[in-house]
């Protein structure tokens, strides 16, 4: 029987956040200078075992929200290593007198207070930068533009493209330009996954603009899966899951063809709609029942329990997790994590699947 091969792929990230100010939302440019904020990444925060794209990361601002932009990596335990970095700068910049009383705010959602709105530029009152598309309407489009919304949310969009120099990037390469293939499945694997974790009713008022089942945008290096919250800024072991997912939902495509089409078996098990109504109204049961009817597959397919968040060994631990609210499984600050995480290596989600939730797991059941 053929299974899931793990396909390598490179990912990047523009994860957004707010600041707040004595308890009241204010805007980015209050705290970041135009530029934004370069940072460098020491060796001991990045070891060399994985590929970096670029030399700097920097934290911008985007409207009324700040967003990082750390630098892209091949391995997802390096790019946690970057936003730990990322927020440590900042963490430290907090720190400094001219910045007293400001905090990093990482909802989803927000009210901006008039007052302070009205008090911004208007590159901060702008709403999105550049329109995205659709995968179930090629004729959608989502635009860019100025909006007076005092409400604003905050994405969490992942970039996946190929690894260059290693023989299975033409194989990636191809999957992520077929994106009328690979966007239903990360809805499938990612976005449909990712609302039986992220249950905040933000999401509804947030998919009303953008982030809807399906929103992507096609940069040079490969694709840009927009659909996600910026919930898994909450923790590393969040960013090692949904990224895990994303590579998950690579590594079928890739792995299907002519002869076993493993992604059109994944696609045939559900209703895409239902995949769609679940996201777009963040529906934890709908999400739930979509999730059981690919789980034999994931199964029968999926068997590297170190390479993908679900698979065969990890499956009733990742239930057993979800079944369970965020707060019971992550009870510290994020901002502190962050500063706080000295190495991400060994600590990813799989791991956390065998060893904590298993455990707890075992509690439960008696065992």
């Amino acid at each position: 029987m053929k299974t899931v091969k793990g396909f390598a792929v490179t990912f990047g990230c523009d994860p957004e956040f707010f600041f707040s100010k004595d308890g009241k939302v204010i805007g980015s440019e209050k705290v970041l200078p135009k530029e934004g904020i370069e940072y460098q990444t020491s060796s001991e925060k990045v070891p060399s075992n994985g590929t970096v794209a670029s030399e700097k990361g920097i934290i911008i601002r985007d409207g009324v929200q700040a967003e990082l932009n750390p630098r892209a990596n091949t391995c997802r335990a390096n790019l946690g290593n970057e936003i730990a970095y990322c927020f440590g700068e900042l963490y430290r910049r907090l720190k400094l007198p001219e910045n007293k009383g400001v905090e990093i705010n990482f909802a989803q959602q927000v009210e901006v207070p008039k007052d302070e709105f009205d008090s911004l530029s208007n590159d901060s009152k702008r709403l999105g930068c550049m329109p995205s598309f659709n995968a179930y309407d090629e004729h959608a489009s989502i635009p860019a533009g100025a909006g007076a919304s005092l409400s604003r949310c905050a994405g969490g969009h992942l970039h996946l493209s190929p690894v260059k120099g290693i023989e299975s990037a033409e194989r990636v390469k191809e999957v992520l330009k077929d994106w009328r293939r690979l966007v239903p499945m990360l809805d499938l694997i990612v976005g449909n996954t990712c609302v039986l974790i992220d249950r905040d009713a933000g999401n509804i008022i947030r998919r009303k603009t953008y982030g809807r089942a399906g929103e992507f945008r096609k940069p040079h290096y490969g694709i840009e899966y927009r659909t996600l919250s910026n919930f898994w800024l909450g923790n590393y072991l969040l960013m090692s899951l949904v990224t895990g997912l994303a590579r998950q939902a690579v590594s079928i495509c890739a792995s299907s063809n002519e002869n076993d089409d493993i992604a059109k078996r994944f696609m045939d098990a559900v209703n895409i709609d239902d995949v769609k109504n679940a996201i777009n109204n963040n529906d934890y049961e709908l999400a739930r029942k979509n999730f059981k009817k690919i789980k034999p597959l994931l199964r029968k397919y999926c068997q590297d329990e170190d390479k993908f968040p679900l698979s065969r060994a990890t499956l009733s631990e990742f239930e057993f997790f979800v079944s369970r609210k965020l707060s019971y499984w992550f009870k510290e600050n994020p901002l502190e994590h962050w500063a706080n995480l000295d190495e991400a290596h060994d600590i990813g989600f799989e791991n956390f699947l065998m060893t904590t939730v298993r455990n707890q797991l075992k509690i439960v059941i008696g065992k």
